[in-house]
């Protein structure tokens, strides 16, 4: 299995779909997580389907900001489970082995906001019994080396280390570039950070222990996409789940 996520900052653009499609093109992914769409449902459905992604789930923004999207093609077996501008969490059946749990990362740039994004997905990470696993944009760090200013770590990104801490988060390794974002400027005020990346816990190392995520270059976006590669046993598949109770 083969997950692209990317934050595009905005669909409304031919030249953004563009670059969309040829990165699709040189990876075929199964699964496309999308961040900051900024485009509403309808134009965001004949994107899928010009892109052949059949089956999706989408939080539309709010006016001209945000938008999450997971959309995915006919060979997987996706449950949705949670949908909010932050998470999207869905059941994973298609792939060898127990169902996993899929979240699709956006995190909220507002410390407020934060705690709650944080307790709110740690609090559904621990009532799920199995494998999940998380990727997309958490507009955090989680050390001082993951951005190119000495500015040190933040209120916001110590709730992130402190929830990774927590649930025994482990970072997929990574190649390609270090950093994912750039704020683009081309002088003393450039500032690079490492605000995307793949995280899972231990039961998911346990299904798919080689895999890795490839950073591509950036394009129209700020963010560099990741293709995440899921490389695991074969197993038989089961279908049968049930959360715990809260």
């Amino acid at each position: 299995m083969k997950i692209f996520a990317w934050n595009c900052r905005g669909l409304g653009q031919a030249s953004a779909i563009h670059d969309l499609r040829v990165l699709l093109c040189s990876c075929i992914p199964d699964c496309l997580i999308l961040m900051e769409t900024k485009v509403n449902v309808s134009s965001l459905q004949n994107i899928l389907t010009s892109l052949n992604f059949p089956h999706h789930v989408y939080v539309p923004p709010i006016g001209l900001a945000d938008g999450l999207c997971v959309a995915w093609q006919a060979n997987l077996d996706m449950e949705p489970i949670t949908l909010n501008k932050h998470i999207i969490s869905l059941l994973v059946f298609s792939t060898p082995g127990p169902p996993w749990l899929l979240f699709a990362i956006y995190g909220s740039c507002s410390y407020s906001f934060k705690r709650v994004f944080w307790d709110s997905l740690s609090s559904e990470a621990n009532r799920f019994p199995g494998a999940w696993q998380l990727i997309g944009d958490y507009n955090s760090i989680c050390s001082s080396n993951n951005r190119s200013s000495n500015c040190g770590i933040d209120r916001g990104s110590r709730l992130m280390i402190e929830a990774m801490d927590n649930l025994g988060m482990i970072s997929i390794p990574s190649s390609g570039f270090y950093f994912t974002w750039s704020n683009r400027r081309n002088d003393m005020n450039r500032v690079n950070s490492r605000l995307d990346r793949g995280m899972a816990n231990e039961e998911w190392w346990g299904l798919f222990p080689n895999s890795s995520i490839e950073l591509l270059p950036q394009t129209s976006s700020d963010h560099n996409p990741q293709v995440l590669s899921c490389f695991g046993q074969q197993s038989t598949v089961k279908r049968h789940f049930r959360f715990e109770a809260a």
